[in-house]
C-alpha cells in the first residue's frame, strides 16, 4: 500500500488562514444582513461571493478572474456611489454598506496574495463594525462570538506563517495543525470574552446615546403610520416580531389589556387620520417624573397598575395600559396631541424605556373623572363624516332601536359586530372596493380589526355619538422565564373610543375573537420564549446597561457575598422542594447536581496526577509513532532532565547533551542516559524516527529507578 504524503505545514497553515478569513467575512455579512440594512441585491451578491469562495477553497471549482477586471468594477462602483446615496439608498450608512459588500465580493473572488488576505480581514472588520451600529439585537452577539474566534485564528495563523518565512519547516504534525490551532483559538477567545464581560459590567456605559444617534432613519420608523387605511393592518399581523415588553409590579394585570398609543378622529371613507393640530408640551422633572392627569384624577378611587415598558421598535407614541397618571422616562420634554397620545417632540426613537403608574377602573376609560365635557365645536368635530352609504344609518338604527342612552346604544353596536361578523385576514376584495366599509358590512361581513373599528365608529357618528378610532396593541403573552409580558407586531390592533356622558372617552372593541389570533403553545412557541428571554437579557443588561443597573448588579453581588454558604443551602433546598412545569419532582435533579459537584471536586483534587497520566499516555501516540519528529524527541529529553533533577542532578547551561551524559558517575544511570542521549541526537540531527520508541522505553526505566 502506498502511504500518502503528509501535508506540508505551510500549506496547512495557508488553508487554515483562508478558512478563518472566510468565517470572519461570513459572520460580518450575516450580522449586516440580520440588521435589515441589506436589500435583495446586496443579500444575493454577498451570499454568492461567499459560496463561490467556499467552493474554491474546497477545490470543487477553480475561480480565476483577472485583477484588471476587478479594479475596473471597483472604479465603476465608486462612480455609482453618489447615485446610490442620492436616489437609491438615500442614506449614507446604507450606501456605505453597499460599497463594503461589493468590495468584499470582489476581493473574495480574486484574493490570492497576503495583501489580499489583509484587505479581506479589514473588510470583515468593517462589516461587523457597521452591524454594531445598525443592530442592537441579540443576533449581533451570536455572530460576534464566532467572528472573534475566527479573527484570533486568522491572526495566529498569519503570525506563524510570517515567522516561518525563509526557514525550513517540518511536515510531521501538519494534518492535526488545524485542530490544534482551533483549540488554542477557542481557549483564547473564551478568556478574552470572559475578561470583556467582566470589564463591561464594571465600567459605566457612556456611548449608548451617541450610537443611537448614529442609527439610520430607516431604523426609527414606527409600525403605525400616521393614518389607518382599511386593509393595511393585515400586513402587520403576519409578523411575530416582539415590539413591546412590559413588566408589572405586584399583582397580575387583567387579561386582554389595550395598550393605547393615540386615536384618529378624521375619516375620508377609506382611512382614518389626524390633521395637524396644536400639541401640548409636557415638562419632565429633574428626576424624570411627569404628571399626566389632574390631582382630582389622582385621588379617584380605583385599581392602579405600575409597570415598566420597553419599546423594541421606533415609535412616534408611547403606549399605555389604562389611563396613565404618572410617568417616569429618561427625556426632557414630551408632547401630547389632542387625542391624548403622548410622544417625543423630535420624532420616533427606538429602545425607549419608561415606568407608568396608571388607573385601571372597572372598565377601560381613557378619560379623567369627572370628564371635562366636549364643547359644541369638539362635538361637531367628532361627528363629521363624508358621504356614506345610506344603508349604514339604517343598520345602526335597527341595531339600537330598543336601546336608550349612548352607553347602551354603543354596547349594542359592539355586540352586533362581534356576534354577526367574522374575523379574517383576507380583506383583498374589500380593500379594492370603491366603498370598502359598505362592502364589509353588507357583502363580505368579515375583515380585520380596522374594518370592525371603522364600522362601529361610523355607525356611532350616524347615531350622533362622538367617536374615534384608537390604535395600539391588545393582549400579549407573559414569558414565564422573565416574567415580562411580550407583545408582538401581530398584536397590533384598532378599536373604538366613544364619548359617553358622565364617563368620557370609553373603550369599545367590536372585533370578535378568532382562531387566527390564538397563539401556538407548541414547541416553536416555547422556543420563541427562550429566544425572547435571551433577547430581553441582552437589551436590559447590555444595550440598556446604565448606572442604575450597575448599582443593581453591585447590590446583588454584595448580597450574595454576605449571605455566603447559607444562601446556597437555601437555594438548594428550594430546588429540592420545587417541581418542574410538567409536574416532575426535581429531587432527582438536585441529587444529580450534587453528584456532579462531588465528582468535579474529586477531579480538582486529583488534577495533577490525572494530568501526568494523560501526558505519559499521549506523549507519543501509537498512530503517530511512524511520523515522530525531533519535536517529540525534545519533549522526551525534557522529561528525562526533569526526572534527573528530582535526584539532584542538574544539567549545566553550557553542557551539550553528550557532555552531560558523560559527566554522570552513577553506574545505574550512566548507561541508560548514554543510550537515551544517542537516540536523541540521532533523531534531532540524523533525521531518524525509529529511536523515539527506544527513547520512550529508556525514559520509563530512568523514571522507575529508585532515588
Amino acid at each position: 500500500m502506498v502511504r500518502k504524503r503528509p501535508l506540508e505545514l505551510s500549506y496547512a497553515l495557508e488553508r487554515f488562514q483562508q478558512a478563518s478569513l472566510l468565517a470572519m467575512l461570513a459572520c460580518g455579512y450575516l450580522a449586516v444582513a440580520f440588521s435589515g440594512e441589506l436589500d435583495a441585491a446586496g443579500l444575493l451578491l454577498g451570499a454568492a461571493a461567499l459560496l463561490a469562495r467556499l467552493l474554491h477553497l474546497s477545490r470543487v471549482v477553480r475561480i480565476s478572474i483577472a485583477a484588471k477586471w476587478v479594479n475596473l468594477a471597483a472604479v465603476l462602483f465608486l462612480l455609482f456611489l453618489p447615485a446610490d446615496y442620492l436616489w437609491l439608498s438615500r442614506d449614507l450608512t446604507r450606501a456605505t454598506v453597499h460599497m463594503v459588500i461589493f468590495v468584499a465580493a470582489a476581493k473574495l473572488l480574486t484574493a490570492s496574495t497576503s495583501r489580499d488576505s489583509v484587505l479581506l480581514g479589514v473588510i470583515a472588520f468593517l462589516e461587523i463594525l457597521a452591524a454594531s451600529v445598525l443592530s442592537t439585537n441579540l443576533t449581533f452577539l451570536v455572530l460576534l462570538v464566532p467572528f472573534l474566534g475566527a479573527s484570533l485564528a486568522a491572526l495566529a495563523s498569519s503570525e506563524i506563517r510570517r515567522s516561518m518565512t525563509g526557514r525550513e519547516v517540518m511536515r510531521a504534525g501538519a494534518p492535526s495543525l488545524g485542530r490544534r490551532l482551533a483549540l488554542l483559538t477557542a481557549l483564547s477567545g473564551t478568556a478574552i470574552l470572559a475578561l470583556t464581560v467582566a470589564l463591561f459590567f464594571v465600567l459605566p456605559r457612556t456611548a449608548r446615546s451617541a450610537l443611537e444617534r448614529l442609527m439610520p432613519a430607516s431604523q426609527r420608523i414606527s409600525i403605525f403610520a400616521p393614518d389607518v387605511v382599511l386593509g393595511r393592518f393585515g400586513a402587520i399581523v403576519s409578523s411575530s416580531k416582539p415590539v413591546l415588553h412590559a413588566l408589572f409590579e405586584g399583582e397580575e394585570p387583567p387579561p386582554g389589556l389595550h395598550w393605547r398609543g393615540t386615536a384618529l378622529a378624521e375619516f375620508d371613507g377609506r382611512k382614518w387620520f389626524n390633521s395637524p393640530r396644536a400639541r401640548e408640551s409636557l415638562r419632565v422633572g429633574e428626576d424624570g417624573l411627569v404628571q399626566l392627569v389632574s390631582d382630582d384624577q389622582r385621588r379617584r378611587a380605583g385599581r392602579r397598575l405600575t409597570y415598566e415598558v420597553v419599546l423594541d421598535f421606533a415609535s412616534e407614541y408611547l403606549y399605555f395600559a389604562g389611563l396613565p397618571e404618572n410617568l417616569r422616562i429618561g427625556t426632557d420634554v414630551l408632547v401630547r396631541n389632542a387625542s391624548g397620545g403622548v410622544g417625543l417632540p423630535f420624532g420616533p426613537e427606538g429602545g425607549l424605556r419608561y415606568v407608568v403608574y396608571s388607573f385601571a377602573g372597572p372598565r377601560e376609560v381613557f378619560d379623567e373623572a369627572p370628564p371635562p365635557g366636549l364643547t359644541q365645536a369638539e362635538r361637531g368635530f367628532y361627528l363629521r363624516l363624508p358621504a356614506m352609504d345610506p344603508r349604514i344609518l339604517d343598520l345602526a338604527r335597527s341595531i339600537t332601536a330598543s336601546e336608550t342612552g349612548d352607553d347602551a346604544r354603543a354596547s349594542a353596536v359592539e355586540l352586533d359586530l362581534r356576534s354577526r361578523f367574522t374575523y379574517s385576514l383576507d380583506t383583498s376584495a374589500s380593500a379594492g372596493s370603491a366603498d370598502p366599509l359598505a362592502d364589509f358590512l353588507f357583502v363580505r361581513k368579515k375583515g380585520y380589526c380596522e374594518y370592525f373599528a371603522s364600522a362601529m365608529a361610523v355607525m356611532l357618528r350616524e347615531l350622533s355619538i362622538p367617536s374615534r378610532v384608537a390604535t395600539g396593541f391588545v393582549g400579549g403573552a407573559p414569558n414565564p422565564l422573565t416574567k415580562w409580558m411580550v407583545l408582538r407586531a401581530s398584536d397590533a390592533h384598532a378599536w373604538v373610543e366613544a364619548w359617553i356622558p358622565g364617563q368620557g372617552w370609553t373603550t369599545f372593541d367590536p372585533t370578535p375573537a378568532s382562531g387566527e389570533m390564538e397563539s401556538n403553545l407548541g414547541i416553536l412557541a416555547r422556543f420563541n420564549m427562550y429566544l425572547d428571554a435571551a433577547d430581553t437579557f441582552w437589551q436590559e443588561w447590555v444595550v440598556g446597561y446604565d448606572l442604575d443597573r450597575q448599582l443593581t448588579l453591585a447590590f446583588r453581588v454584595e448580597q450574595s457575598r454576605r449571605l455566603g454558604v447559607p444562601w446556597l443551602v437555601q437555594a438548594y433546598q428550594r430546588l429540592l422542594r420545587a417541581r418542574l412545569p410538567g409536574g416532575a419532582d426535581t429531587r432527582s435533579i438536585g441529587g444529580s447536581l450534587l453528584a456532579i459537584g462531588g465528582l468535579l471536586g474529586i477531579g480538582f483534587l486529583l488534577r495533577r496526577r490525572f494530568a501526568g497520566w494523560i501526558r505519559r499516555r499521549t506523549l507519543v501516540r501509537p498512530n503517530a509513532r511512524d511520523s515522530a519528529s525531533s519535536h517529540e524527541a525534545a519533549k522526551l529529553y525534557r522529561r528525562m532532565l526533569a526526572a534527573l533533577r528530582k535526584r539532584g542532578i542538574e544539567k549545566l547551561a553550557f553542557q551539550t547533551a553528550g557532555e552531560f551524559a558523560a559527566s554522570l558517575s552513577d553506574n545505574l544511570l550512566n548507561p541508560l542516559v548514554n543510550d537515551f542521549t544517542m537516540g536523541y541526537e540521532s533523531v534531532r540531527f540524523g533525521r531518524k524516527t525509529e529511536p523515539v520508541l527506544e527513547m520512550e522505553a529508556l525514559l520509563r526505566r530512568i523514571e522507575a529507578l529508585p532515588h
